[in-house]
C-alpha cells in the first residue's frame, strides 16, 4: 500500500529534530537503528526538555505543580533521552538539548518581535539555565534559538533533516518545524527533508496502523521494522519512564511501522532537497 523508505540511500549525517525527549524514539527509533547498522551517523537536537508535563509531574514524580518540580522533570528527562538513545547506539556527544520553555516555542516562533525574551510559564525560566543546556543561560527568545539551531546545523552539516510533519498538532511539534526551517535558510546547506506525525487527532487508531485519512499522500514511505527492531524501541522507550509510565497513548504508537512524509508542501522549496528517490 505505501513505498518502502529506502534507508541506504539517505545521505548521512542524519540529524533528528525531536521537540521533546521521546518524540526522537517515538517517531523514528527504527530508522535509528537500520541507519545506525549501515554506519550512518545519527544525531538528535531536542528544542525543549520536556519540563512543562503536568501529567509525569503529578504521577511519576508525585510531586505538586510548582516550578521547582517541572525543573526537576527537565533533568530526569534530559537523563532519561541519554539512556534511550545509547540503548540505540548514539553517544550522548551527538545529542543537542537546546532546553527552551516546553509548551511556549511556537509563541516564540511566531513572535512578531524576535529579540523579545519569553517566560515558561512552568519552570518560570527566561533563560536555558540547565546545566547541560547547548548554550547556558541563553535567552529564550526567537533570534537566539534560530541561531543556536543554525549553530548545530553548521557543526553538523546534515545531508538528512528528519522533522515534525508540518500538520502535527502539538504546538511544540509545529514550533520545532518553523524554527528548523528558518534556521536552514541561513545556511547554504541543501538537506534532505523527512517528517514524522506524533500528534493529530484520532491518530493512532485501535487495530492498523496507518496515517490518518486526510494525510495520505503519494510522498509517504514506510518503515517495516523487523522483531529486533521493534522489540529495541519498546526497550528505549521504557527507558523513559516519565512518560512511559504516564501515557498511553504515546506507548500505542510503539508499532510494526515509521512512516515518513518526503519533502514537503507547505514551505518554500529554497535550500531543500525534496526530489530524490528513496
Amino acid at each position: 500500500m505505501f513505498q518502502k523508505l529506502n534507508v541506504e540511500s539517505l545521505r548521512s549525517p542524519i540529524l533528528i529534530i525531536s521537540p521533546h525527549p521521546d518524540d526522537d524514539i517515538l517517531g523514528s527509533a527504527g530508522l535509528i537503528q537500520r541507519a545506525r547498522g549501515l554506519g550512518k551517523q545519527i544525531y538528535v537536537l531536542y528544542l525543549t526538555n520536556g519540563d512543562a508535563n503536568r501529567a509525569s509531574v503529578t504521577r511519576f514524580l508525585k510531586a505538586p505543580l510548582t516550578p521547582q518540580s517541572f525543573i526537576r522533570l527537565g533533568r530526569i528527562r534530559h537523563i532519561e533521552a541519554i539512556k534511550a538513545e545509547a540503548s540505540l547506539g548514539i553517544p550522548q556527544s551527538h545529542l543537542f538539548f537546546v532546553s527552551f520553555p516546553d509548551g511556549g516555542t511556537l509563541q516564540i516562533a511566531q513572535s512578531p518581535t524576535p529579540g523579545k525574551v519569553f517566560r515558561s510559564k512552568s519552570t518560570l525560566l527566561s533563560l536555558a539555565s540547565y546545566p547541560f543546556a547547548f548554550v547556558r543561560n541563553a535567552p529564550y527568545s526567537k533570534m537566539v534559538v534560530v541561531q543556536l539551531i543554525r549553530t548545530i546545523l553548521n557543526r553538523v552539516r546534515p545531508r538528512t533533516i528528519i522533522m515534525n510533519l508540518a500538520n502535527d498538532t502539538n504546538p511544540d511539534h509545529k514550533a520545532a518545524r518553523l524554527l528548523t526551517l528558518d534556521a536552514i535558510r541561513g545556511t547554504c546547506l541543501k538537506p534532505f527533508i523527512l517528517s514524522y506525525l506524533i500528534h493529530f487527532p484520532h491518530f493512532p487508531k485501535r487495530g492498523e496502523f496507518v496515517p490518518p485519512q486526510q494525510l495520505l499522500s503519494p510522498r509517504i514511505r514506510q518503515l517495516i521494522l523487523n522483531v529486533s527492531e521493534l522489540r529495541r524501541k519498546k526497550r528505549a522507550f521504557q527507558l523513559e519512564p516519565s512518560q512511559f509510565d504516564v501515557s498511553p497513548r504515546d506507548r500505542s504508537l510503539l508499532r510494526g511501522s515509521e512512516f515518513f512524509w518526503v519533502g514537503s508542501t507547505k514551505v518554500a522549496k529554497k535550500n531543500f532537497s525534496t526530489s530524490r528517490k528513496i
